[in-house]
């Protein structure tokens, strides 16, 4: 084993947070005999019948994933709730998961092992692991979470900006063409949290009056101008100092439109209107708390009762 085989190595022990495959020790010279030799005086540990740890490294969730993807064989990528945890958009798994290509039949214990045609696709290093990017980490986390994990997961994705929806809608039409498992209920997590599907403004500005008024509040006007020279609208006015705006594309505009949007906002407020703001899932699908809220507000803010 020459100097440099050495350096390599001990590059190797330091990037894979202190384990490597027995592959990897053959192709930097180590013979099957060395190997043995080093495990029996100490120096290595075996923690799979294809891997082995530096004795005294620390033993971190990392090295046990970096670990799972050696013993996974060649191509290996950490996925599903792997992948998601390496992202920090979920909690550490019970059990890993990885991904290879269909070819490669090695079993892990203890680990799930998915078998796809593109394992090899939409990797990147995350935290030194081979990794399947957030997109495709999502989609397949979709397959194997409960509709409330992959709520969490998707919408710590959209706040830090990890993703996108347009970029989430692009790889689900790339993925759903494969008939993959996730794209299904990714679809469904999207539609759930408002994010796609909404209907267009007039429409939901129309079903926001239904529930209004099934609840006995009659508003005061629709798509009222307001401000100097009548330069802001309000989707709803329920009285003369509390309105309501709904919101059916708030991940689908431009950061300058939303500012603005906080900007007139603000103006309104200081002028005296009180403004409450709904997505298409706040009306859709939680109207009682819509209706409670709309209800305290004309309580704290509305005019007094003659």
């Amino acid at each position: 084993m020459t100097s440099a085989d050495v350096r390599e190595l001990r590059y190797r022990f330091r990037d894979q947070h202190g384990v490597v495959s027995r592959s990897e020790l053959r192709r930097l010279g180590i013979s099957s005999q060395a190997e043995r030799r080093r495990v029996a005086r100490g120096d290595w540990e075996r923690v799979g019948k294809h891997v082995l740890r530096l004795a005294g490294a620390p033993e971190t969730p990392e090295q046990a994933l970096m670990a799972v993807c050696l013993e996974a064989g060649p191509g290996a990528v950490a996925s599903h709730q792997s992948a998601v945890w390496l992202w920090e958009l979920a909690g550490p798994p019970q059990v890993h998961a990885v991904t290879v290509a269909p070819t490669v039949k090695r079993h892990v214990d203890g680990a799930q092992v998915h078998r796809l045609a593109d394992a090899t696709g939409h990797v990147v290093l995350r935290r030194g692991i081979p990794c399947s990017n957030p997109l495709r980490a999502l989609v397949d986390f979709a397959a194997v979470s409960t509709p409330r994990e992959l709520d969490d997961a998707l919408d710590r994705a959209l706040a830090s900006q990890l993703v996108t929806v347009a970029g989430m809608e692009a790889e689900l039409g790339r993925l759903a063409r494969r008939g993959r498992r996730g794209a299904g209920a990714m679809r469904a997590a999207l539609a759930r949290r408002g994010l796609v599907g909404a209907p267009k403004p007039s429409v939901l500005e129309s079903r926001l009056l239904r529930l209004l008024r099934g609840a006995g509040i009659e508003p005061a006007g629709v798509e009222v101008r307001t401000g100097s020279e009548g330069r802001y609208r309000l989707d709803v006015l329920v009285c003369p100092t509390v309105a309501v705006e709904v919101d059916g594309f708030a991940y689908h505009r431009s950061p300058e439109d939303k500012a603005e949007d906080d900007r007139r906002r603000a103006r309104l407020r200081l002028s005296g209107t009180f403004v409450l703001v709904y997505s298409w899932a706040d009306v859709a699908r939680d109207g009682r708390r819509v209706v409670w809220e709309v209800r305290e507000a004309m309580a704290r803010y509305g005019p007094p009762h003659p």
